[in-house]
């Protein structure tokens, strides 16, 4: 069946299928690590939950099977989703620009965020995503805007200021 999104809200799950080993145990490395390729490189529309069911690899439950085939279904009916570019400016005419976004004590067990980033390549007639990420904060927020202010520190350290360093480098050489 068709659905909205790839991830499946803890709500939405019985209490029981958390504590219930899951059907798809012994093959669920497989698939995830298969989802997780495909995620880090053409779909960041699935990362965060394919990074959730990486996460329980080792304590697979039934919820996991319910995720995972929610996830399976996304990608199922949503084989028509294509990420594009275009690139129809000179180098000096383009910049970086780097989004942030957290979401705010997202995991219940634990009560931490989940912090984002995407990093593009803009100019006037220039759009190329160059780089995504999505990673669980080690530390519970206290609230929605220092879990953003974490999420803004992991995208600067992690892929802001490499892909500066980079961009650099390429216009050094373009000049």
């Amino acid at each position: 069946r068709a659905v909205a999104t790839p991830c499946l809200d803890d709500h939405m799950i019985a209490e029981e299928d958390f504590n219930i080993k899951g059907h798809l145990d012994t093959v669920a490395s497989r698939i995830v690590l298969t989802c997780l390729y495909l995620a880090r490189h053409n779909r960041p529309d699935t990362l965060w939950s394919v990074n959730h069911l990486a996460r329980h690899i080792t304590k697979w439950s039934r919820a996991d099977d319910r995720r995972l085939h929610r996830l399976i279904e996304y990608l199922h009916h949503a084989q028509h989703y294509t990420q594009f570019c275009f690139a129809g400016n000179k180098v000096h005419d383009c910049f970086l620009v780097m989004y942030v976004d957290a979401g705010f004590a997202g995991d219940l067990t634990d009560s931490k965020s989940t912090g984002g980033s995407f990093i593009y390549l803009v100019g006037t007639n220039t759009c190329v995503p160059v780089a995504w990420t999505c990673k669980k904060q080690g530390v519970v927020s206290h609230s929605s805007t220092e879990a953003e202010i974490i999420s803004l520190d992991m995208g600067i350290r992690m892929q802001g200021i490499p892909a500066l360093n980079l961009w650099e480098n390429i216009l050094d050489v373009m000049s």
